[in-house]
């Protein structure tokens, strides 16, 4: 069990500040302020290369390179949601039963580290999390539907056209 520390509003505010948003943790902000100032923690935190094009889900294969400890890139999120709904619940399926299908089978690959498994504010995994926001990227780029019902996933025409080109990655260090 990892120990809660509590800090002042305008502490937090500060913190939000200096973090890149949706990348950034509080303990990776100050993590990152503590190594500035010279203190060694045995442990470092590396941001993940995302070298990817959301539109087309070309993925680049530095970000392939995940170590122990690195958050998987997004975009590696992305392309197996869409790998995922078109092979396993053709085109459509629940938030929940998608995101489940999504980990297994990047887990499976290895792409899940620990650090993809660490819990957010919501409760949910950083892994659940970012199933999410590559959702609202693949959303953006007119892969998924805008209109399907709330908590309902659903790929668009050009999301099935794009399914039958996509090359899942393949993990580095499987």
């Amino acid at each position: 069990m990892m120990p809660t520390i509590r800090v002042e509003d305008d502490v937090f505010e500060g913190l939000k500040s200096l973090a890149e948003p949706f990348t950034d943790t509080p303990n990776s902000v100050i993590r990152r302020l503590l190594e500035r100032n010279g203190v060694t923690l045995g442990k470092s935190v590396s941001k993940p290369t995302q070298k990817a094009t959301h539109k087309h889900l070309s993925i680049d294969e530095q970000s392939l390179l995940i170590g122990h400890g690195e958050l998987t890139p997004q975009p590696i999120y992305e392309a197996f949601l869409v790998h995922v709904l078109a092979t396993q619940f053709n085109g459509c399926a629940s938030k929940q039963d998608a995101t489940k299908a999504v980990i297994q089978l990047m887990r499976s690959k290895g792409f899940i580290n620990s650090a993809d498994l660490e819990r957010v504010s919501t409760g949910e995994t950083k892994a659940e999390n970012t199933v999410a926001w590559g959702r609202n990227a693949l959303k953006d780029a007119g892969l998924i539907s805008r209109n399907s019902q709330r908590g309902i996933w659903e790929l668009t025409p050009e999301g099935l056209e794009k399914s039958k080109s996509l090359n899942l990655p393949t993990a580095k260090n499987q």
